[in-house]
């Protein structure tokens, strides 16, 4: 979810044309995007601003330059462009897209106005849902978080990182055995990570699943040099079975 000097926002550019551009306009895009297409990023930005002098109210030609700016790596000035696009045409998903690239890479709460507007343009779109859910977890708004996350569906089935937000809010909002589906994901990418295990049986034994959290020790159990925590949890776990003496 990185700005690339591939400028792949560049097919975005060109799959959502605006309309109505007077004859001077088409051929200066055209030229834009040529330069662009051939990662001659200095070229595109001069380009830009050469046609933008003309044309300040042409949305494209300014997320154009943003795009331009991106493949530079000079953010600051890529955000002001798309932002002015933006103020153009609100729903130009160009735009929408490269602000929010940008946005969320900073942690930035920006994004979340632009995702949520994008969602509405662009419902199904998971790997919106997918940074919008980061931005609410960190930000401390589970109960958001957690339908977002839901609605990204397996975009994160193979980062721990987001599957052990996503569980963490549902702990917090104490839905306990959503929270176990998600840790078994988490577990299922390292089965030999102990720690995993630790924590899947911990929230299994919360979730009352005493027998399940046994069986996700197990393997710690077999292994003949089982630690003090790994031996906890499953006494726990018999106890509350009432599989002790």
């Amino acid at each position: 979810m990185t700005i690339t000097r591939n400028l792949a926002l560049v097919i975005l550019l060109l799959a959502f044309p605006l309309r109505d551009f007077a004859q001077g306009q088409e051929a200066q895009i055209q030229a834009i995007t040529v330069a662009l297409q051939a990662n001659e990023l200095s070229r595109a930005v001069e380009l830009t601003r050469a046609a933008l002098k003309e044309f300040p109210s042409n949305a494209q030609l300014w997320a154009m330059q943003g795009a331009a700016y991106a493949g530079q790596g000079q953010n600051k000035q890529a955000l002001d462009s798309f932002r002015a696009a933006l103020q153009i045409s609100p729903d130009y998903i160009p735009a929408l897209q490269g602000a929010i690239q940008i946005e969320f890479n900073d942690s930035s709460t920006a994004a979340t106005p632009h995702l949520k507007r994008l969602l509405r343009l662009r419902p199904a779109d998971q790997t919106s849902h997918g940074m919008l859910a980061v931005l609410e977890y960190q930000q401390g708004n589970c109960a958001a978080a957690v339908v977002q996350f839901e609605k990204a569906g397996t975009l994160f089935d193979s980062k721990p990182d987001a599957l052990h937000a996503h569980a963490t809010c549902l702990v917090k909002l104490k839905q306990l055995d959503k929270a176990v589906g998600v840790f078994q994901r988490a577990l299922a990418l390292n089965p030999d990570d102990g720690r995993e295990r630790h924590l899947l049986a911990a929230l299994q034994l919360m979730a009352h699943q005493p027998q399940n959290a046994l069986v996700t020790l197990q393997p710690l159990l077999q292994s003949g040099n089982a630690d003090a925590a790994t031996l906890e949890l499953a006494a726990t776990a018999h106890e509350v079975s009432k599989d002790t003496p």
